[in-house]
């Protein structure tokens, strides 16, 4: 054979060589994708059944829960149609005064009391989330023939300060004592349009038939005597025979239960946050 002939073979199986290697490397690359397409199919497969929960639900709702069966639901007394479940902590004393703008804010939220429900015309509002439950207190009272009236609902701030500074000259400018009485503008549970005096802001009320009828009723409705006897060092004010605090039916009946100011069953409660005022 000649040397020609021998360099023409030797170029032959380096051809062949080659062609076979690239028919090996190109089969190992196919092989490679489809094996990667084949994960990523599966991941996606995967992926769209999962069940989809947002961040919120899934830390409030545990395995055995859904949204729809967590949530709390309103129980409407079928008697009078009030909602029993929702309730109002909010916490209003010279410790826990309200915010500077919450006289202004809340006049959007306050209505107009039903003539027939009052013996006042000086301050004749009451805010809409409490109207339902004092209406329908009020009226089953009149009904059961006991004159309940409202006396005294929501005061502005203004209001507020011109009977402060009036109990101020009646104690002598001893404005502390007069607190006791008569509470700072901003301190007073009638700035915040959720409670009412009833027909006399006087201690006579205590011995009429609207007091017994709201003793025994009242946190039917939601409402319970805010300043107790006895509970002065809590509550920082006197004895109140007529003023009488939304908060709630349920609520209502748990704080007369306890024996507790309200003050004292938040505290026991550790319920501050949720008397804060700014969550109403």
């Amino acid at each position: 054979m000649t040397r020609r002939e021998k360099a023409i073979k030797r170029r032959r199986k380096f051809i062949a060589t080659v062609a076979i290697c690239f028919v090996a490397v190109l089969g190992i690359i196919v092989a490679i994708v489809c094996v990667i397409s084949k994960d990523t199919d599966n991941g996606k497969e995967n992926e769209v059944s999962k069940p989809i929960v947002s961040s919120t639900v899934s830390s409030a709702v545990s395995k055995s829960e859904t949204p729809e069966t967590s949530a709390p639901k309103n129980k409407i007394d079928s008697k009078t149609g009030l909602d029993t479940t929702y309730s109002n902590l909010m916490l209003v004393n010279g410790s826990h005064p309200l915010p500077d703008n919450y006289d202004s804010e809340v006049r959007k939220d306050l209505v107009e009391i039903d003539k027939k429900l009052r013996n006042n015309d000086y301050v004749t509002k009451i805010h809409k989330t409490v109207y339902p439950y004092i209406k329908a207190m009020v009226e089953a009272a009149q009904n059961d023939g006991v004159e309940l009236k409202i006396w005294s609902p929501f005061r502005s701030f203004a209001d507020q300060n011109v009977l402060f500074e009036n109990q101020v000259k009646r104690v002598g400018g001893d404005e502390e004592k007069a607190a006791t009485v008569v509470a700072r503008a901003g301190t007073s549970e009638h700035n915040t349009g959720i409670c009412a005096d009833f027909n006399m802001a006087d201690d006579a009320f205590e011995n009429t038939p609207m007091y017994e009828w709201m003793c025994k009723n009242a946190e039917n409705y939601g409402f319970i005597l805010r300043y107790p006897k006895s509970k002065q060092d809590k509550t920082g004010v006197i004895y109140e025979s007529w003023h009488w605090r939304f908060v709630g039916i349920e609520m209502a009946k748990k704080i007369n239960e306890s024996g507790l100011c309200l003050e004292e069953y938040i505290e026991q409660n550790n319920l501050f946050k949720e008397s804060s005022a700014d969550n109403f």
